[in-house]
C-alpha cells in the first residue's frame, strides 16, 4: 500500500466526490462536510478543552444552568426529559 500523504486540494477534490455519491447517510455526509470545513480552515481540528472550574460554582458544587436541556430517556412515554 502506498503512504504518500495527500495535499489540501487532493483532500477537499475527495470530500466532494464522496459528497456527491447518493449512498451516503447523514453519518457519511457530516463526516465528509467537517473533513472538508477543516481543510479549508473553516473549524479547528482540535476541540477547545472546557476548563474543569467551568461546571462548578463558586462554592465548589456542579453547576446545573449547565446540565438544562433535553436528554433521552427510553423510560419515558416521550422519550424525552427536560430538567
Amino acid at each position: 500500500m502506498d503512504t504518500q500523504r495527500m495535499s489540501n486540494a487532493d483532500m477537499i477534490q475527495y470530500c466532494n466526490e464522496a459528497l456527491a455519491w447518493d449512498d451516503f447517510g447523514p453519518i457519511d455526509t457530516l463526516f465528509f462536510e467537517t473533513v472538508k470545513r477543516i481543510l479549508l480552515g473553516e473549524i479547528s481540528p482540535i476541540e477547545e478543552e472546557q476548563d474543569p472550574d467551568d461546571i462548578f460554582d463558586e462554592e465548589g458544587f456542579f453547576n446545573e444552568t449547565d446540565s438544562v436541556g433535553d436528554y433521552y430517556n427510553p423510560d419515558t412515554e416521550g422519550g424525552s426529559i427536560t430538567f
